[in-house]
């Protein structure tokens, strides 16, 4: 850029010096033309003194001579127009110049812009690569993750489906050998006495007239449970629940059903009706209160069937139906 406007500044001072050379030389050849004319004029004086042709020729000569003169002020007037038009014509080069170099420092900040944002891009675009690189690692892991939950998944579908499976077998088998003689729950497996039948109101004391069937009904049940081979094989244990309605206190009503539990527990022991070593071993009793309840179809608490002594068993690995039925809740409450 420097270099172009040195050597623009070169031009303008040799158009100067021409200008002045072409100056220099009018006014000399005008010196010439005028030191002719009086040369001329003094010789022909001595010699032509009183011609007239002399005068004549010498008028002419200085009407040539101011032609001559007339023509250099034009040529020099024109040289000046010209002079103005060039020097116009070079303002008009400077501004386009100037012009032109505002436009390449525009062109080149415009650059150094294009680049540093450029250079951002490029940052951002390595950040996103590597923000995509990370995320693609999380997916994989949560992938292998998801994977081995749905395998899980399965196994526990398998169990739970194996699991139930034989206790729906065991209930059957049950049913068909204790025949009509029993009512015998179908998805639970268990038999329950009222306690109307067992109890007076708040007592625990077993009913005499109530034993002969207690007996009866127990010994069937229970013979089953522990001899037959196809069902004794998956009993884990044994249960006599007691219940109460919800009259009266927690605390009192779980005193109750324990108590009353606790009788049909010990007249198991002393009737003798099954082999007390597999009762010991099996056979457990427990107080419910009044935490399971018997609704009726319109919601409504049924208060002499909630009061009752329910038997009730367990197949192996009845525990680990239960664990897999919490992890299938969790994973199911997950998804929501």
């Amino acid at each position: 850029m420097y270099k172009k406007d040195d050597k623009n500044k070169n031009q303008e001072e040799n158009f100067w010096i021409s200008y002045a050379d072409l100056m220099a030389g009018l006014l000399f050849v005008f010196i010439l033309v005028i030191a002719s004319i009086v040369i001329k004029y003094i010789y022909t004086q001595h010699s032509l003194e009183d011609s007239e042709d002399a005068k004549s020729k010498l008028f002419y000569e200085l009407a040539k001579a101011k032609n001559l003169y007339e023509e250099s002020l034009a040529k020099i007037d024109d040289a000046n127009k010209r002079i103005i038009l060039s020097s116009n014509e070079i303002e008009k080069l400077k501004a386009l110049l100037l012009e032109y170099e505002l436009t390449i420092k525009d062109e080149k900040s415009t650059n150094e812009s294009l680049n540093l944002a450029l250079g951002d891009s490029t940052n951002q675009i390595n950040l996103k690569d590597e923000e995509l690189k990370l995320l693609a690692d999380k997916l994989l892991v949560q992938t292998q993750i998801h994977q081995k939950m749905v395998e899980e998944f399965d196994i526990a579908k398998l169990k739970i489906k194996t699991l139930t499976g034989i206790k729906l077998n065991v209930i059957a088998k049950l049913k068909e050998k204790l025949g009509n003689s029993i009512n015998v729950d179908e998805k639970s497996g268990a038999i329950k006495f009222s306690s109307n039948i067992l109890f007076d109101q708040n007592s625990y004391i077993l009913k005499e007239e109530s034993k002969k069937e207690l007996s009866s009904v127990l010994k069937n049940y229970l013979s089953v449970l522990f001899e037959d081979k196809d069902i004794s094989k998956y009993i884990e244990n044994i249960t006599i629940e007691g219940h109460t309605n919800s009259d009266g206190t927690y605390l009192s009503n779980l005193l109750l059903s324990q108590q009353r539990a606790m009788s049909v527990m010990q007249f198991l022991y002393e009737s003798n009706i099954v082999d007390k070593k597999l009762l010991s071993t099996f056979v457990n009793s427990s107080g419910r209160s009044s935490a399971d309840l018997i609704l009726d179809k319109k919601g409504i608490e049924d208060k002499d069937a909630s009061r009752r002594i329910e038997i009730k068993f367990t197949i192996k690995n009845e525990e680990a139906i239960k664990e897999i039925q919490n992890y299938l809740d969790k994973q199911n409450e997950n998804r929501e």
